[in-house]
């Protein structure tokens, strides 16, 4: 009789799991990132299985290769449920279907729609396949016990007081230092023999787009079928941090580079006084332990700035559309993932740019990570300052047009091969028979 009633006890148990099971909704996430940025989003993962028991999230980190994997997937009828995906992939797979929709869920979603509006990827006029994974904007770095020594004033934080660009080249070679202690404004100064570089900024499209926008000019036309970058007001800007290099002697060359740590070591070396960088890099330089701030861009007609970062999408072939988006939510949430507090991700939420609490819960959340000035430069600017989306969120061919004509001639450009009206030149007859309009 015992047995027959553990016998009973344990088949109503297994119908239990079965029937728990059952009820279950599993859901498969594929992301790229370092070891640091896989273990916050696994921290994520466990909180909202715990939270949402008839939902379970498999996370699948993919580190290297990453398109290609995720199109195996999709090519063999198993693409995952929500993903991390490339600007260009993600627009055109939304064209092809391959993606969700996501409009109505947006729009019947108040809390979800409250996001930062530079941060949506549109298609077709009026559809979206979502938001970035997290908002990032380009700002300027400094090393505030640098200025002091050179005696020059650090670089505003306010939009409304930023730098013009001659006030910032004249910074920069103040800041510029031979090894004899002369720097780039004395004739004495020795441009072969460079102590402290007054600045770094980054070649690719991140680190000149906001100077090209600040001045009035574009990549490309509203419409994405003309190239734009060798029109006078992006020559003008290109050819200006050319000549940050090869006349003023304020900024390393490429090959230079090369052989020079990265930018965060370097100024925590002393080897570079201010860098162009993007947000991301708030995580470094909060943890290299030296008198460190950020300021806004200088600028041309107007302070600019951009806010970049590729999408989290939901795939179509998904069967739960409705689980598959109350995780993509909770995904990039501030409270649940502490990539925001440890200074790699910026929130996409409007609330922690517009309310005083929640923006305290981000930038004040771990001590010593974001400076006094973050407040001007993280929620202003951004605010603000981002009235035009890089291309990569409209343009059709973006990568093709980087990569066969944008890229090598701005290569040769740093290389100080051509002038920027050369390359630009040279770039927009290679970049004619790929403009396709916008997506």
């Amino acid at each position: 009789m015992l047995r027959i009633k553990r016998s009973f006890t344990t088949l109503i148990f297994s119908l239990l799991i079965a029937l728990v099971s059952a009820q279950t909704t599993e859901l498969t996430f594929t992301f790229w990132g370092s070891p640091f940025e896989k273990d916050a989003v696994e921290r994520m993962i466990k909180s909202f299985n715990e939270s949402h028991p008839n939902i379970k999230v498999r996370a699948q980190h993919i580190p290297d290769g990453y398109e290609e994997k995720i199109s195996t997937m999709v090519a063999g009828g198993t693409p995952p449920d929500v993903g991390y995906l490339n600007e260009g992939m993600a627009l055109q797979w939304a064209k092809e279907g391959i993606l969700q929709d996501l409009t109505p869920y947006f729009k019947e979603d108040p809390e979800a729609s409250n996001r930062l509006p530079a941060a949506y990827y549109n298609y077709d006029g009026d559809k979206t396949i979502g938001t970035n994974t997290a908002a990032e904007t380009i700002i300027l770095y400094y090393n505030k016990d640098l200025f002091d020594a050179a005696g020059v004033s650090y670089p505003p934080s306010k939009a409304a007081e930023a730098w013009t660009w001659d006030d910032f080249v004249e910074a920069a070679k103040k800041l510029t230092v031979d090894r004899n202690g002369n720097n780039a404004t004395s004739p004495d100064f020795n441009p072969e023999q460079i102590e402290t570089y007054g600045i770094s900024f980054p070649t690719w499209w991140g680190g000149y787009t906001p100077l090209i926008y600040s001045n009035g000019g574009s990549i490309a036309s509203d419409d994405g079928t003309e190239f734009q970058m060798n029109s006078p007001e992006a020559v003008e800007v290109l050819q200006n941090m050319q000549d940050l290099i090869y006349v003023h002697h304020v900024a390393p060359t490429p090959a230079q580079s090369e052989s020079l740590p990265s930018a965060d070591i370097m100024m925590q070396s002393r080897k570079v006084a201010m860098s162009i960088d993007g947000h991301w890099k708030v995580l470094d330089y909060s943890q290299l332990g030296f008198n460190w701030g950020i300021g806004v861009l200088p600028y041309y007609d107007e302070p600019t700035t951009i806010l970049l970062g590729a999408p989290s999408v939901i795939f179509s072939g998904t069967k739960h559309p409705e689980e598959a988006f109350e995780f993509y939510k909770f995904h990039n949430d501030p409270s649940q993932v502490d990539l925001y507090a440890k200074g790699l991700w910026m929130p996409l939420q409007l609330s922690y740019y517009t309310d005083p609490d929640k923006t305290a819960e981000w930038l004040d959340a771990i001590e010593g990570v974001y400076p006094p000035e973050a407040r001007d430069v993280l929620i202003d600017y951004t605010l603000n300052n981002t009235p035009t989306q890089p291309v990569f969120y409209w343009l059709k061919n973006a990568g093709q047009i980087f990569s066969e004509a944008i890229d090598p001639a701005m290569t040769a450009l740093w290389a100080n091969e051509m002038t920027a009206q050369e390359a630009m030149d040279q770039a927009a007859e290679n970049a004619a028979p790929l403009m396709q309009g916008r997506w």
